[in-house]
């Protein structure tokens, strides 16, 4: 299991929200009626979405780890109106929440390559759309996994680090059954090692793939950013953010 308990202190610190990606969502939200309806989706911490609730979007999130729905829960108890809280699975979503309701859903922290196999991220890409109202987006954000050489035995990721902790990764592969497997440590600023990821099944998804996805399921646009100014993506970026249009 991922992100379980002793990552909560950290979390936020190592995936912190910053003023762009709050004016990202509100940009492209403007184009449709008060309020915004916003889905996260593997929320986390659910640092973006309470921030959007501040500016009233009419917020719902879901995690596949229960930990992170009690803790949103326990911290928006004074918070009206309610952030809609569900413990589900990414693939559970179109299952239990309204068609044609949501005018963004968001996945961040590369949270989707947790769902170990295309097959199931093509599954959250049709049941989404579904979700979606005419000319709502989906966006994703994930690191950038084209610019790394998966020949090698180890890929080393990005670090992310806070005034608290940092967070090492790194991504080797199991040759026998062609699947890649990501590790993680969170080492504290007094050298305390967390070990909470160990060699976690994932899915490394390309650019390439969402393209094929987004053709296949009839999404009328794709663009690919390397950040939340809208900067075009580069070959060397760390990070892809993928706007999907219905």
């Amino acid at each position: 299991m991922i992100y379980i308990k002793k990552w909560l202190e950290h979390y936020g610190e190592l995936f912190p929200v910053a003023d762009n990606q709050i004016d990202f969502f509100n940009k492209i939200g403007s184009g449709f009626n008060t309020p915004v309806k916003f889905l996260s989706v593997d929320c986390g911490t659910a640092e973006v979405a309470q921030r959007l609730h501040e500016k009233n979007f009419d917020v719902t999130v879901t995690d596949t780890y229960k930990e992170f729905i009690d803790f949103l829960k326990v911290k928006s108890t004074n918070v009206e109106p309610k952030i809609k809280a569900f413990n589900l699975f990414p693939q559970d979503i179109g299952r239990y929440l309204g068609k044609n309701f949501f005018n963004i859903i968001y996945c961040g922290d590369y949270r989707v390559v947790f769902m170990r196999d295309k097959i199931y991220i093509s599954k959250l890409m049709i049941d989404a759309k579904s979700l979606l109202t005419n000319n709502g987006f989906l966006i994703f954000d994930l690191i950038n996994f084209t610019k790394f050489d998966f020949s090698k035995d180890i890929v080393e990721l990005p670090q992310k680090s806070s005034a608290r902790a940092t967070l090492k990764s790194w991504i080797t592969k199991d040759k026998e059954n062609v699947t890649y497997l990501l590790n993680q440590q969170v080492i504290t600023s007094n050298d305390k090692i967390i070990d909470e990821v160990k060699d976690e099944p994932i899915c490394p998804i390309s650019m390439e793939s969402f393209q094929k996805f987004s053709k296949e399921l009839g999404f009328s646009s794709i663009d690919f950013y390397s950040d939340y100014n809208f900067t075009p993506l580069q070959p060397d970026s760390e990070k892809i953010v993928c706007v999907l249009r219905k």
